[in-house]
């Protein structure tokens, strides 16, 4: 049954808190609000009181119960059972049924299920009253709030953002005397066939293995039997329960079936997956998934996806509106495809737990997900113990997805910088902290127990130290804040542990938002698995704005490639030309040349197909101002599947006395096995063919092009 609809709302009072979850207060004079919303949107307009900077407001709804909810027959197996489920309530809430305190809820992404048999069966008519808290952002380098993202200013564009409300559904479900109040599913192991041949899209001889968790109410304790359906598989699991909960893990093996993988390597099969709880013969409660069959590793920070290996080509994903709630499914949908087209493997909700249609869409299109804790910044001491649960509870929400690859337990566990640099301050960051020693271990500890299946980061952004010196991932801010993208390449040269896995790049300029997104992706794209085993450029889109009058002043103008409003930046075409499959690169140009400087820059074809591609030639020109040719090479050879080659290096002499102008680098691929095109249609990309035409006037296909200026002063 659905909860949803207009509801009463009013900010918190003194007087008011003491009452106003009893029946007889009257709440004539408090303004209405649609559920599910945010309470500092859903009166936007509305003509009510303005409660977008309130910290804590009154919900109440009065309802109609079941028709059969007051007259349940009584059982030998007890009498049904009713359940207030709320599926998201931003941050915290305590909840009354009829004058009756039923609980306290944390987390604003935690589905919470609270018991309300007993008032569900005393009378028809009920009145629900929540009262809801949000606190604003408050000292960033002491945060107490789990909103991560959400309410972040660096992220969201905002300090006083209030993120409050019942921005998720409530319902009421029913369930029989044993009830299931808790369920996870995580494909725990993927045995794959022996045969060297088999194609991605082949499941045949592999095995899989489901961990499966329960927790049970059981009240009258005895024999309760766990059921399982999925892909052909039908399996039962005994369990004696004891009175009250009880805790039943369980493991289930399936033979031959259909994997799932990442859109770049082959086909996403879903199944769903169906638990039950039989008590006495008859079914009482039950659970349903949508899973993919797969494993997912991480060696050396790369990513290996049903044994095959993966260079991570990602993006981060703010969130879609600076309001969750207020963000349409397809909007937050889109976000995924926008990242598919673009020629991604890879999106990671930044510090937040974001909208089902984004893991949904994720599953659906083959998109991989990098997913953070809502945990940010520098943490209060105060949060541990809830931060362990809401660690629990995200792998119970999203452990059955296949897209979900990674768990991040911090995000930049660090106080607020006050002086930008393009690296992160490394003394500063190598010290001890409570933070990085103890919190993040202990949320990464709770996420590798709760989730064996997938590979587990502590934080992101921190250096090697002692005593491991591995460090972990790298925010690489070249070209942002002074000096240029390409000095990337010399740095990674003299320590290239700061690129083993980057999770963050990029710049709101738009002026040089282009150079900097194909400058670092081309650079790290070279280092393809020596040492870079994948990047996540910050990020895809601006935050939005929201509805109503902040919408009209226009979107943030942030560091994503798309704006607010989802219109491409400058960066949106560098970031998709410098992801395509196959790609050919040279060394970044100096700023300036001058008359007698001579240019060597080496030359890359990188290929992340699957297959080889043999039979290439490349050609590199170099132009002068005013047309002149400075240099006219062409190499022969191939690119092995998965693999970046270096294929030559292009010398070019810039003569005394050169006027000033620009000077071009184009480089051209070409490949004998591929679609033949006209000289004309070549000609298109500015050059000229590198291989006579056959009796038709068609030349080789172009497999990729690229092009680099700089300035003969």
């Amino acid at each position: 049954m659905d909860l949803g609809g207009t509801w009463r709302i009013a900010a918190v009072t003194e007087g008011q808190r003491r009452t106003f979850h009893e029946s007889d207060h009257d709440d004539s004079d408090w303004a209405e609000i649609p559920v599910p919303s945010h309470w500092a949107h859903g009166l936007a307009g509305a003509g009510g009181p303005d409660l977008a900077g309130e910290e804590s407001v009154l919900y109440r709804r009065r309802f109609e119960g079941p028709a059969d909810a007051a007259a349940a027959p009584e059982t030998e197996l007890g009498a049904t059972r009713w359940w207030l489920r709320i599926e998201g309530l931003a941050q915290q809430g305590d909840i009354w049924l009829d004058g009756t305190y039923l609980g306290h809820t944390d987390g604003y992404f935690v589905p919470h299920e609270l018991e309300v048999t007993e008032q569900m069966g005393a009378r028809s008519e009920h009145l629900l009253a929540i009262e809801a808290t949000c606190r604003r952002f408050g000292d960033p380098d002491n945060r107490t709030s789990l909103t991560g993202a959400l309410q972040d200013p660096e992220l969201c564009g905002s300090d006083d953002v209030i993120a409050g409300g019942l921005w998720r559904p409530v319902r009421l479900r029913s369930s029989g005397a044993v009830a299931i109040r808790h369920a996870r599913a995580v494909c725990a192991e993927v045995h794959l066939s022996g045969d060297r041949d088999r194609g991605p899209n082949d499941g045949g001889g592999t095995r899989a293995r489901l961990a499966l968790r329960a927790v049970l109410d059981v009240p009258g304790g005895g024999a309760v039997y766990l059921r399982t359906r999925v892909a052909g598989t039908e399996h039962v699991h005994s369990h004696h329960a004891a009175v009250g909960e009880n805790r039943v893990e369980w493991t289930v093996d399936v033979a031959d079936p259909p994997l799932w993988w990442p859109h770049s390597l082959g086909d996403q099969p879903l199944c769903d997956l169906e638990m039950e709880a039989l008590y006495g013969g008859e079914v009482h409660d039950r659970r349903r998934f949508r899973i993919g069959f797969r494993s997912v590793e991480m060696r050396r920070w790369v990513l290996h996806v049903n044994g095959e290996q993966l260079f991570a080509k990602g993006v981060n994903l703010l969130p879609a509106k600076r309001l969750l709630g207020t963000a349409s499914p397809s909007e937050v949908a889109d976000d995924v495809r926008a990242a598919r087209n673009a020629g991604l493997d890879l999106v990671r909700p930044i510090a937040h737990i974001a909208r089902p249609e984004l893991y949904d869409t994720a599953d659906e299109l083959g998109m991989l997900i990098w997913q953070d804790l809502p945990v940010r910044g520098v943490m209060s001491r105060s949060v541990v113990g809830e931060a362990r649960r809401q660690a629990r509870e995200a792998v119970d929400l999203l452990g059955h997805r296949p897209s979900v690859a990674v768990w991040c337990a911090h995000d930049d566990p660090f106080p607020r910088t006050r002086r930008p640099s393009p690296t992160p301050p490394a003394w500063s960051r190598l010290g001890p902290s409570w933070n990085r020693d103890v919190l993040d271990r202990r949320l990464a500890r709770v996420l590798s127990r709760c989730d064996v299946s997938r590979p587990v980061v502590a934080h992101t952004g921190v250096p090697p130290h002692l005593p491991s010196l591995e460090g972990t991932t790298s925010q690489l801010w070249f070209g942002l804040h002074g000096g240029r993208a390409a000095d990337l390449a010399p740095t990674l040269a003299r320590v290239p542990t700061m690129g083993q896995f980057v999770s963050a790049f990029g710049t709101p300029a738009r002026a040089d938002q282009a150079d900097v997104v194909k400058t670092t992706v081309e650079i790290l794209r070279r280092l393809k698995y020596r040492p870079t085993g994948g990047f996540m450029l910050h990020a895809l889109a601006d935050v939005g704005a929201g509805t109503g009058a902040g919408e009209r002043r226009g979107p943030v103008d942030g560091f994503g490639v798309l704006d607010g409003l989802r219109r491409p930046k400058p960066g949106w075409q560098a970031l998709v030309e410098a992801c395509r499959p196959l790609i050919v690169t040279a060394d970044p140009l100096p700023a300036w040349v001058r008359g007698g400087d001579r240019l060597e820059l080496a030359v890359h074809v990188v290929n992340d197909t699957r297959g080889d591609v043999g039979d290439l030639r490349v050609h590199a020109r170099v132009t002068g101002p005013g047309g002149a040719v400075l240099s006219d090479q062409h190499w022969e050879g191939a690119a092995g599947a998965d693999d970046c080659v270096l294929v030559g290096h292009i010398e070019a002499d810039v003569p005394v006395g050169t006027p000033n102008g620009l000077l071009t680098v184009d480089l051209i691929v070409t490949t004998a096995s591929g679609r033949r095109i006209s000289v004309q249609e070549l000609r298109a990309y500015d050059t000229q063919p590198t291989r006579d035409p056959d009796e038709a006037g068609r030349v080789p296909a172009v497999a990729a092009t690229n092009r680099y200026t700089t300035t003969v002063v």
